[in-house]
């Protein structure tokens, strides 16, 4: 039977980066904390952004050796570092024992491995939900046997609405303003008018 506790919190994809470090900075949640992610670009950006707050962490991916992987799960473990960035599929099968907290900062892929992680972990797992991951959030409440809390964290601005992106402009728009090409523009007056710096003469 599941023992962790199971939990999710709501983002905005562009806040997601935000909220993490907002929970990790302020100790919401309990340490030592292991993070999953689904890309290295993820797992370095966040790397990069905990240790601006002097967050002691580090990073697994799949270009590291078995043994320096098996090192720095036992070094979060033991407490010598707070925080530990991951892949998704490199710890797979790994002792997660005596970890506190497991993080899904992307959707997980596999069901087992969600599983996996509330069976071997002893305080929490949580998942960040943003709206693209709606199609799974219905599995997701299967896997926590109705045991999912959805939490808001405490302290946490959250924005009203997500950030705005920019559309693709429309074929015959300008990329900036939206406005006609320019060969439909009409010549501009300075442009009209007799040559009279040129050099020529008007025939009489």
């Amino acid at each position: 039977m599941p023992v962790a506790r199971q939990t999710a919190y709501e983002v905005f994809p562009h806040q997601k980066i935000d909220l993490l470090l907002h929970l990790l900075s302020n100790s919401i949640c309990q340490s030592p904390v292991l993070v999953f992610v689904r890309s290295k670009e993820t797992l370095h950006a966040l790397n990069t952004a905990a240790s601006r707050h002097d967050l002691a962490t580090d990073n697994i991916s799949g270009n590291k050796k078995p043994e320096v992987r098996g090192r720095l799960l036992n070094e979060l473990k033991d407490n010598s570092i707070d925080i530990l960035f991951a892949t998704e599929s490199v710890l797979r099968e790994s002792d997660l024992s005596s970890i506190a907290t497991i993080i899904h900062f992307d959707v997980h892929e596999i069901d087992t491995d969600y599983l996996e992680h509330v069976q071997s972990t002893s305080s929490e797992v949580t998942t960040f939900i943003t709206k693209s991951d709606q199609n799974r959030l219905d599995s997701l409440e299967k896997l926590a046997e109705g045991n999912l809390e959805k939490l808001l964290a405490e302290g946490f601005t959250y924005d009203k609405q997500p950030r705005l992106i920019k559309t693709q402009s429309k074929k015959g728009q300008s990329n900036k303003t939206g406005s006609k090409p320019l060969q439909h523009k009409k010549p501009k007056l300075k442009n009209k008018g007799p040559r009279r710096k040129t050099g020529r003469t008007r025939k009489r």
